[in-house]
This record gives C-alpha cells, sequence and structure tokens, in this order.
C-alpha cells in the first residue's frame, strides 16, 4: 500500500520525560502530526536508547527536569559522545543561566510549558528543517 511507503519515511522522535500523563499527552500530539513516537521515562534511558541506536531518531524531546539524569545532563553527555542529532528542551521554567547553557550546546530549541499541539509541531520542524523556518 502506498501509505505505507510514505510513512517509513516518517521521522521518529524520541521523548524523554518523567511525568507519565505528560509524555502520553506529547505521544499522542505528535502521533497525530504523523510523527514516530518512542517515549522512555527518564534521562538514562533516554542516553542508554540513543547510544544503543544511534541515527535512529531525528529528535530528542527532552523535559529539562527529571530525577536523575536531567535535561541538561543529558545533553551534556550526548554532546560529550559526540550525538550531532536535533535536540528540543521542554520546561516550565528555565533561568537564562540554564537557557544559555542549552544554547552553548546547540539544542535547536527551547519549548516552555504549557503549549499546545500546534506550538509543539511548530518547535520540531524548526529543528528538523531550520533553514526552512523564517521565525
Amino acid at each position: 500500500m502506498e501509505i505505507r511507503d510514505t510513512m517509513e519515511t516518517i521521522a521518529e522522535i524520541l521523548v524523554a520525560d518523567d511525568e507519565p500523563a505528560v509524555a502520553i499527552a506529547i505521544k499522542s500530539a505528535l502521533k497525530f502530526c504523523g510523527y514516530a513516537v518512542l517515549t522512555v521515562p527518564n534521562g538514562e534511558a533516554a542516553l542508554d536508547l540513543i547510544q544503543a541506536e544511534p541515527g535512529r531518531f531525528s529528535v530528542l524531546l527532552s523535559d529539562h527536569n527529571m530525577p536523575g539524569l536531567g535535561g541538561l545532563a543529558l545533553v551534556k553527555a550526548l554532546r560529550a559522545a559526540d550525538y550531532p542529532g536535533r535536540i528540543v528542551i521542554l520546561s516550565a521554567y528555565l533561568s537564562r543561566d540554564i537557557e544559555a547553557q542549552y544554547e552553548e550546546l546547540g539544542v535547536d530549541q527551547i519549548l516552555s510549558k504549557p503549549f499546545n499541539i500546534e506550538r509543539l509541531r511548530l518547535a520540531l520542524e524548526h529543528a528538523l528543517h531550520p533553514a526552512a523556518c523564517h521565525s
């Protein structure tokens, strides 16, 4: 079937968030937007999966505040391992200092919580296709 061929080219997103309700909502929204999505409950699981399957995910979408390996530590670990992938960070609040640290690490987008499906979709589009986005 032709639809199957098209679906195989869809970007796969890894979502790391320790709040199950948030992870489920994000997964549902991203699937609605046409993405393939896998969720993990923390930064350690995200790091393990990315290291085990480099190149599998087009974007890592990670919460900033997670127990154990939080968003900033996760991004630092990935960049230290030369992970070239796109990264979008989610947070209800980040200080200017933390935002600057993310920017220095080459994070593609920082999305403030709460957000709606359209803002999430746009953040991913900006991360996946930065040259095509003008805002």
